[in-house]
């Protein structure tokens, strides 16, 4: 019993289904797979264009078609269109819409691609017997007058109707209704308005007429009503012989029984004759001049105007008086049924009518199931999914577990105005600074096997820094020789070199090398995909044919496969450009690296020259008197260097940061500069390294005029630190002295073109050799292709970079810091009294592993 009810609705459905099937004597044609919305108003003229190009997009072009019915303004249609929710406006009324054409139209949001031959007019009516008895109401200076205003206040209403207004205007503050009747301001201030015009929806023609009655100064209201109650006010009045106003518009279905003769439109000034022509949406707007008749448009959405057959009908699409004049007749004959009158028109009037409209140049789809699953789709499916896997796995999968990671194990969130107070918050500070690049699995794997090849990446990675792990206490460095706490080694070692092919393997595997094989499997993969296509296509080109018959006669897929195999040509003459543009590139920015360890080299030196001016400038460190505050003063000069070398790096190292008050922060809990001397450098902003080389100096002249340093090295004191001061410039700058973006995005550009067509002509060059759906030669070419040409970008861009980034060769600071910090130890204090007492605080290294100096 159920089965036998499915089949009886079924049968129901299609039967009818099939009754509204509008049959053109079009052959079968393949769907175009695409779904239309159009957008259908609640007037007539509307729904029977709507209906005539749905019927022709439907049956002829073979789209879906979906109606799409706003129940807001028109104004809003241009909107609906611009974002999606409807694709096409078959009948656009120009009338009180300039503003909205302004800002949707022209603002390419969306595109008006054609308009009708029939002229749009919409305005204020009133009946030819009103004209025959006063001839000088058909102009708007007389309605001016009360005694004509009393003409057309017999059988006033009272009150509109609320179905009448859905859009709710008539609450806005602009309209200020009363019982959906509308009345200018001079109505409610000055003069009685006992004269009305009659108005469908106030969002029809929204705030025209209702602009023309107040910016003339007319004494009349407007009444709200509905369509049908307005047309039966009109008919009433024809037939009494009534005087009324009321807003008409044409084209126009008109009213039963009245001819369209019978309505005569009320004269306002033209536009040229100096009145208000700019229309707005409100009643509170200026316009005040004749509302001309303009083409009524068709207005499509950006997505519409891209579907070939449907642009194409829209662009010709045109109805002109007589046409509309017999759908409206059509619309009569069956009721008021839009579809059946719009498919008796075009049945009437045939394709010598509308087949000037019509252009279907649909493809025949050689897929002939869906999802496809024979011929070589399975193996496109496998190379798809493989590629989209491992892709996913490269960018987004493990970046989110480390990401989580991060997340999962941060410690809790700190003041905002936190200060450090010992070295262990110093620690965890530069940690999260240099956690921008997290440390990736094989990394620290190999980095828990003690392999030294990695500690210089593992150092900057987690920031750790042995210059910042130990406090600098000056009783203890004014003690005598062989009693104080020397420097401890740096972290790590300078810089990372193999010396074994093992060493090879672990440096491409711990850097961003090896991220480019993942990424090459991933474009081999993809080029698997495109030999899997295009052996299909070949496999299936007879089922290829194009539905135009101007096509049918040519093999689409061989023109198209000659066309591809032209890409291989293009391949040879090509590669050139960018294989220049690598080389260069390369070359400059090895070149820009090796200027960074040269001038970090040369920091370096000119520190250790200033700091053995100063130490052997000191000749009474001993003395029993003023032994003790030269000694003091020696400490100041140590904690100033080391301090300036340690700023040289501000906003270079990752680990050290880009704030001044965190530098300034740790560079005081680190005892390298006291509370006082952070809050004066603080005045400095961005200039900190430069206002502490300047204390230097200040300070060399203090201690001059106390005749604690010799008056003869003067003159080469202030020569070094200017050099000083120059090298740590030069340091400061070398971020900024790169080679031309616009080179360098060039060179990407053409690389990333040399390897697309790579991808498509590698497969196509193994066209003529093999039908497999599996072309593995292609497969291998373009792993190594994107292996080479990409692997020397991500070297360039790792150079590019500096010695700073732990993915590329890097080089850990901290070594020439504790290097430096360590020289400085030594020099200023080799003329303190020796002591016999061994150092029992921190003994000294076997081997220290310390960068020359230049």
């Amino acid at each position: 019993m159920s089965r036998l009810l499915w089949f009886t609705i079924q049968f129901a459905v299609v039967g009818v289904g099939a009754a509204k099937k509008c049959s053109l004597d079009i052959p079968a044609r393949p769907k175009q797979q695409k779904t239309l919305k159009i957008m259908r108003r609640a007037w007539v003229s509307h729904e029977l264009v709507s209906e005539v190009a749905s019927i022709l997009l439907e049956n002829v072009l073979m789209y879906d078609v979906e109606w799409h019915r706003p129940k807001t303004s028109p104004l809003d249609d241009f909107r609906a269109l611009s974002l999606g929710e409807a694709d096409v406006n078959f009948e656009v009324w120009q009338g009180g819409k300039a503003e909205e054409l302004q800002r949707w139209v022209r603002s390419d949001s969306a595109e008006v691609v054609g308009s009708h031959s029939m002229l749009a007019y919409d305005g204020i009516h009133t009946l030819k017997h009103t004209i025959d008895r006063f001839p000088e109401a058909e102009f708007y200076q007389y309605l001016q007058t009360p005694q004509m205003s009393w003409v057309f206040a017999s059988d006033a209403f009272q009150q509109g109707e609320s179905f009448a207004d859905p859009g709710n205007l008539c609450r806005d503050q602009r309209w200020n209704c009363t019982d959906f009747v509308w009345q200018p301001p001079h109505c409610r201030e000055e003069v009685r308005c006992v004269g009305q015009v009659l108005h469908d929806y106030p969002h029809y023609s929204q705030g025209v007429m209702e602009q023309q009655i107040a910016n003339n100064g007319l004494p009349l209201s407007t009444v709200y009503l509905t369509p049908l109650s307005k047309q039966v006010a009109v008919w009433n009045a024809f037939a009494s012989k009534r005087n009324i106003l009321f807003q008409h518009h044409f084209p126009s279905e008109g009213v039963d029984g009245v001819p369209s003769s019978a309505f005569v439109p009320i004269q306002f000034s033209p536009k040229r004759y100096g009145c208000n022509s700019t229309e707005s949406s409100s009643p509170d707007g200026g316009f005040s001049c004749h509302l001309e008749a303009k083409r009524l448009l068709i207005v499509a959405s950006p997505a519409f105007v891209t579907e070939g057959d449907a642009a194409y009908f829209a662009e010709r699409f045109r109805l002109d008086k007589e046409s509309y004049d017999r759908l409206f007749d059509l619309w009569r004959q069956h009721d008021g049924d839009a579809y059946q009158a719009a498919c008796r028109w075009l049945q009437e009037t045939g394709s010598s009518k509308w087949g000037g409209w019509i252009r279907f140049s649909k493809q025949v789809d050689f897929i002939r199931e869906f999802p496809p699953m024979s011929g070589c789709f399975p193996t496109f499916y496998l190379f798809f999914l493989a590629a989209v896997t491992v892709a996913f796995t490269e960018k987004y999968l493990l970046k989110s577990l480390k990401a989580c990671k991060r997340w999962c194990t941060r410690p809790p969130a700190q003041n905002p105005n936190w200060e450090p107070t010992d070295l262990s918050d110093i620690q965890r500070r530069m940690n999260d600074r240099a956690s921008y690049t997290t440390p990736d699995f094989t990394s620290k794997l190999v980095a828990s096997r003690s392999a030294s090849f990695v500690e210089v990446k593992m150092a900057l990675l987690k920031g750790s820094m042995g210059f910042m792990s130990f406090f600098r206490d000056e009783e203890d460095f004014c003690e005598d020789s062989g009693r104080a706490m020397i420097p401890p080694q740096a972290s790590s070692c300078f810089r990372q070199y193999f010396h074994s092919s093992l060493q090879v393997l672990i440096y491409i595997v711990t850097s961003g090398l090896a991220n480019i094989a993942v990424s090459a499997l991933t474009f081999a993969l993809a080029t698997g995909m495109v030999g899997a296509l295009l052996a299909e296509v070949r496999a299936t080109k007879e089922n290829n044919k194009q539905v135009d018959p101007l096509l049918q006669v040519e093999d689409w897929y061989t023109n198209w496969l000659s066309d591809m195999q032209t890409v291989t040509v293009l391949i040879d003459d090509f590669k050139f450009l960018p294989t220049f543009f690598i080389t260069y590139m390369i070359g400059q920015d090895v070149t820009r690296w090796l200027e960074w360890l040269r001038t970090m080299f040369r920091v370096q030196g000119r520190l250790h020259d200033v700091g053995l001016v100063v130490a052997t400038s000191y000749r009474k460190v001993n003395d029993p008197q003023i032994g003790k505050q030269q000694r003091q003063m020696l400490f100041k000069w140590y904690r100033y260097l080391n301090a300036i070398h340690y700023l040289g790096y501000f906003k270079l190292a990752p680990s050290i940061g880009a704030s001044g008050d965190e530098v300034l922060q740790d560079l005081r809990t680190a005892g390298l500069l006291k509370e006082a001397e952070c809050q004066q450098l603080q005045f400095a902003g961005t200039k900190l390294r430069d206002t502490l080389v300047s204390w230097l100096g200040t300070l060399w002249h203090d201690e001059l005029e106390r005749g604690w340093v010799q008056s003869s090295d003067s003159d080469v004191f202030m020569r070094k630190i200017c050099e000083l001061r120059g090298i740590l410039a030069q340091l400061s700058d070398m971020q900024d002295l790169r080679i031309s973006q616009m080179v360098r995005v060039m060179m990407v550009v053409v690389t990333n073109i040399l390897l697309g067509l790579a991808l498509i002509g590698y497969p196509t060059k193994m066209y003529e050799d093999t039908t497999e759906c599996i072309q593995f030669w292609p497969l291998i070419a373009c792993y190594l292709y994107f292996i080479c040409y990409r692997g020397m970008l991500h070297v360039m861009f790792l150079l590019d970079k500096g010695p700073f980034y732990a993915k590329g060769d890097c080089v850990n600071i901290d070594a020439l810091l504790i290097s430096t910090e360590r020289y400085m130890f030594h020099i200023f204090r080799t003329s303190f009294k020796s002591s016999q007492q061994k150092n029992t605080k921190y003994p000294l290294p076997d081997r220290p592993q310390e960068p020359a100096a230049v």
